[in-house]
């Protein structure tokens, strides 16, 4: 007899099935091998989760579960602060010398960390599973007025204590200021043709007039020596006289001394004629 061949179905169902198993231990595997995330361990509760501000400080007083007695007295912690919100002060418009308190929302900020060894034994040296632990921000190590998330995890293998918690760190943050400048200057009025003129001949006036106090008499304009070809030529000098002069008799300086030339010469024609 022939083997019975499987039907198409039965075929299908079993391919199915194969499929399946061939998950199942796929989803097993990667459970078994993948790494485990780090796990909340004990809790962290905090008697204020609205501190004042003082001194530029803020006080934060928190008891702290570890879950049972550690292996040591003193756990190292490490308080990772991350900024959520900014209280800031600022003037407007609308406000006038009194700021107002704007809450401004941040994102992706840079964490503030705080290393600090947590004891959770006495002065005997016994250890305990809860203690209590203060523990004080300020401003100088960049904090600020606002919102924060803390969260708390053990130094040395990063498992969080406690959940994450908010913080209101409340006070005055140093004022901004948001008012609008404004530039108002005087308008220039425009000058009048009239007056730049009086202005342009008053200057030419002063620069022709000598320096008052220097002394010094105002300088004469040079005289041209272009003729004009419209003006009438020259008249030459007119000539006269004999140019000599009588012994005795002064030289003439004005119409008088001519006269006296004349009478002069007048009496010495005559003493020739009579000697003739």
């Amino acid at each position: 007899m022939r083997n019975a061949r499987p039907k198409p179905q039965n075929r299908v169902a079993v391919a199915l099935r194969m499929l399946l198993a061939a998950l199942s231990a796929i989803l097993v595997a990667g459970v078994t091998l993948a790494p485990r995330a780090a796990h909340a361990a004990g809790t962290v509760s905090i008697a204020n989760l609205s501190p004042v501000e003082s001194d530029g400080r803020w006080r934060l007083q928190m008891t702290i579960n570890y879950g049972s007695a550690p292996h040591i007295g003193h756990i190292p912690m490490l308080f990772i602060f991350t900024p959520t919100v900014l209280y800031e002060r600022a003037l407007t418009d609308q406000s006038g010398d009194r700021p107002i308190l704007n809450r401004i929302p941040l994102q992706n900020q840079q964490t503030v960390n705080e290393s600090m060894d947590v004891g959770f034994s006495d002065a005997s040296g016994k250890i305990f599973a809860t203690t209590k632990f203060d523990f004080v921000i300020r401003r100088d190590r960049g904090f600020e007025a606002g919102e924060y998330k803390l969260e708390i995890k053990r130094a040395d293998d990063g498992v969080r204590m406690g959940n994450i918690v908010t913080l209101k760190l409340t006070g005055d943050n140093p004022i901004v200021d948001r008012r609008a400048i404004t530039f108002a200057g005087e308008k220039k009025e425009k000058k009048k043709p009239a007056d730049d003129a009086a202005k342009s001949a008053e200057a030419g006036d002063k620069s022709a007039a000598p320096a008052e106090g220097s002394g010094e008499p105002a300088a004469e304009p040079e005289a041209s020596t272009e003729t004009d070809p419209a003006a009438p030529p020259p008249v030459p000098p007119k000539q006269g006289g004999c140019g000599c002069r009588v012994a005795g008799v002064p030289a003439p300086s004005s119409g008088a001394g001519l006269g006296a030339l004349l009478l002069g010469a007048a009496l010495v024609l005559r003493r020739r004629t009579a000697r003739s």
